[in-house]
This record gives C-alpha cells, structure tokens and sequence, in this order.
C-alpha cells in the first residue's frame, strides 16, 4: 500500500468545545485540517454548537465530501448534507465511539472543559496522535501542540471509567453485587 493510500483509509476527527465563540478556526488548526484534506482523509466530526460547526463550515467552505458527521439520537447540525452516522445514544457514548473510530484527532479545548478533558484522557490512553488547540476565554491566551502523554487532563478520568463499567456491567448482569461478585437471591 502507497503511502497515499494509508492515509485516505484514515480517519480524522475533529472535535471540540461548545464554548469556543470564535468566528473562524485558528490558523495552526485550519492548517492540520489542510493536511488531511490533501490526503484525502475520511474526517469525522460532531455537530454540536461551538467548535464543531466551526469545523463543518470550514469543511463545507473547502467543499470536501469525504465526511462523517457523527450525532447521538437526533442530528442537530450538517452543514454540508454529508454521511451522518448514530455513534450512541447519548454524548458521552457518541464521544467515546467516534474516538475508537478515528485514528488520529484535531482538539479544541475551550476553560478546560471537563468532557473535552474526559476524551483528551481517551486519545490519549488509546495512543491516538492529537492536535490539541486550549484556549481560556478568561485571558485570550491560546496554546497549540500535541497531546502530552505526561500531562493529566482530566484528574477524575480512573474514577470515571471505573463507574462506567460498573454501570455496564449492570446491564449485562442484573442483580449482581459489584463488591462481592455474588449474585442476590
């Protein structure tokens, strides 16, 4: 396989904070996105306010086709009629697979939100290469760069997980005792 083709059989997501007011996608973040487009990659992407529609319309401006949009139980926003996709059922489970999905990532990250932070933790527990664009609207300041593999996003992220596949396993196990492992009676 070419070089070229590897990377059109990748996937690209792009995804952020709904706080992220601005008008237009910063430059170090337009110029990744380039990158990808000129290798024909698939990019997946959300379509919540914020950032991801700043993403779509980017998208739509460029004119690029090879799109997932990625949605929960209802489709909010599809700025350029592409491929929608139901991740999940809710956000959280719609965040987690379209992460498993990709395999690399372009992050807005707007006062350290704390959903950003739980799938910054994800990409970068699953080893996925990240772009990380943080920007605080407390002080203007924006810093761009790759995930940092030392760096703890999200310090609740073990505890989180842990609760998540209590929660799961429930489900697959109805009334079973997640101390004890024993069934009730």
């Amino acid at each position: 396989m070419s070089k070229e083709e590897r990377f059109s059989s990748m996937k690209m997501l792009l995804m952020g904070s709904k706080a992220f007011k601005a008008k237009e996608l910063p430059p170090e973040v337009r110029e990744r996105i380039d990158i990808a487009l000129a290798r024909n990659m698939t990019v997946i992407v959300g379509e919540a306010p914020g950032a991801c529609r700043l993403f779509q319309d980017y998208l739509r401006s460029k004119g690029y086709r090879n799109v997932i949009v990625g949605h929960a139980k209802s489709l909010r926003y599809n700025a350029g009629n592409w491929k929608a996709v139901m991740y999940g059922n809710d956000v959280k489970e719609r965040e987690r697979k379209m992460i498993e999905d990709c395999d690399m990532a372009i992050i807005i990250w707007t006062d350290s939100s704390g959903v950003i932070a739980e799938n910054l933790e994800l990409l970068k527990r699953l080893g996925k290469p990240t772009f990380l664009y943080e920007y605080s609207t407390r002080n203007g300041k924006a810093e761009a760069g790759e995930l940092d593999p030392r760096r703890v996003y999200d310090p609740y992220y073990h505890m989180k997980e842990y609760y998540r596949k209590r929660k799961q396993l429930s489900k697959i196990q109805p009334g079973s005792s997640h101390r004890t492992g024993e069934t009730r009676q």
